[in-house]
């Protein structure tokens, strides 16, 4: 039985596919790279993406292409090799944010806990809600990602005392155009990460309205992701973002709304780690669900061991969080821009001979 997700579920996936991962670090490099006008990334990325969008869903959003990802279902070879492009995706993404999630808990909430400890706790509540399906997955991210929402919305309001307009300055020119396209192919791979929803496409009731919901879910995760960068700038200032491990943390930080409530940080905090946790779990449901379109069996209980191989992965394959965040800055920034152009371009590529054998079919 197929599980079937909401419009509005699918708005806050896709919006937590861009910014609940993105936000842990991604600012320090981009601002880096861009200075301080690298707040206009998200404004030159956001029209690339929907062209994607427009481009997989097409002049409609028929439901001719739900079937890729359909288990027990004779696919042929291309169709094959695109599940194993987009296996490979979602592979590198989990290992890459369950280390993320699993430093940031280190160097920030219980840093006298080993490593191997909070990797393991940290599997049995993830796999935990990955192992109940899709639909659990969307509820608990459609909970947690409106009050990531809310907060997110009323940060500016709460460090406005704090901002420096000075910070902006100076405006952009033409100078800045090398330094912006750098910063915008760094934040590509990350952004482009949205397309985890062709996964769930065929999940959609109704299928008609997800592109439309696609399209929300894109801007909600971009505006999110815009409103942070600005104020990461205007409150912290390049020097500070560029030097902090966590820059989005250190700006919670600076929320002061009374002598005696000064650490909201840890608050924000406890609303966003949620989140994380449900873009990992949908990863593990994701690659699990994957491998059983090799296996033609929908099951779990491969799951739960598959999910210590990978935790463990993420933990040998990255001696410490500086060898992770060259992986994350550096190899993914090209690695995970050709995956998703290859995913896009094949996706494209299956849809169209899926369409003309469907044709051939009806004419016979």
């Amino acid at each position: 039985m197929t599980q079937k997700i909401s419009n509005f579920q699918l708005i806050v996936l896709v919006a937590n596919f861009i910014l609940s991962s993105s936000v842990i670090t991604l600012p320090q490099i981009i601002i880096q790279v861009g200075g301080q006008n690298a707040w206009l990334v998200p404004i030159i990325l956001y029209p690339i993406f929907l062209l994607m969008i427009f481009l997989i869903f097409g002049k409609t959003s028929k439901d001719e292409y739900k079937n890729l990802f359909a288990i027990g279902k004779q696919g042929r070879l291309l169709e094959k090799g695109f599940v194993f492009l987009f296996l490979l995706f979602v592979f590198l993404i989990l290992l890459r944010d369950l280390r993320a999630m699993i430093d940031f808990i280190s160097s920030v909430l219980l840093p006298n806990t080993p490593i191997d400890i909070l990797m393991i706790l940290s599997i049995l509540v993830i796999v935990y809600i990955a192992m109940s399906g899709l639909e659990v997955i969307a509820r608990i991210n459609g909970i947690h990602f409106f009050l990531l929402t809310i907060v997110t919305l009323i940060i500016p309001f709460l460090l406005i005392n704090e901002s420096e307009v000075g910070n902006l300055l100076p405006l952009p020119n033409f100078s800045v155009i090398k330094a912006l396209l750098q910063s915008s192919f760094i934040g590509f791979s990350w952004l482009g990460e949205f397309l985890l929803f062709l996964l769930i496409i065929g999940n959609v009731n109704p299928i008609k309205a997800a592109r439309r919901a696609v399209i929300q879910g894109t801007t909600l995760g971009f505006f999110l992701f815009f409103l942070v960068l600005v104020f990461q700038i205007l409150v912290l200032g390049t020097k500070i973002v560029t030097e902090a491990t966590y820059p989005a943390y250190i700006l919670f930080q600076q929320i002061h709304l009374t002598d005696f409530l000064d650490r909201l940080d840890l608050f924000i905090v406890a609303i966003w780690l949620p989140t994380i946790i449900t873009k990992i779990a949908f990863l593990f449901y994701a690659f699990n669900h994957c491998l059983s379109i090799y296996n033609n069996s929908n099951t779990n209980k491969f799951l739960f061991p598959i999910s210590f191989i990978l935790g463990y992965l993420s933990v040998l394959l990255f001696k410490n969080s500086m060898e992770h965040l060259h992986f994350s800055f550096e190899t993914w920034c090209s690695l995970g821009l050709i995956l998703e152009f290859m995913i896009l371009i094949l996706f494209i590529i299956v849809k169209k001979s899926a369409k003309r054998k469907g044709l051939s079919n009806e004419s016979n």
